[in-house]
């Protein structure tokens, strides 16, 4: 594995530890896919730190088990917003 791999994937790790931020997040922040991000804190990190993988682990864990209430809240959110425009683009009358 090539060092630079190796630097992202432990700086990867790190932050989400700090921040507790989504996959989706820190993919974002770091300039690389989801998938990298995954790839990385699954596969990549517990053979070069195992102690900090155990901790992105808990956190990924958690993640995924509110992610069903995620989707929910941004899918109110979105009708919620959608309901608003309709009613500012109605005539009155």
């Amino acid at each position: 594995m090539h060092d630079y791999i190796k630097e992202r994937t432990i700086r990867i790790g790190r932050h989400v530890v700090e921040t507790r931020k989504t996959v989706r997040t820190i993919a974002k922040e770091f300039g690389v896919s989801k998938s990298t991000v995954h790839k990385d804190l699954t596969e990549r990190l517990p053979e070069i730190n195992p102690d900090l993988a155990n901790q992105v682990k808990e956190i990924l864990e958690y993640h995924k088990a509110i992610r069903h209430l995620r989707g929910g809240e941004a899918t109110r959110q979105k009708y919620k917003i959608d309901g608003q425009k309709e009613a500012q683009e109605k005539p009155a009358g």
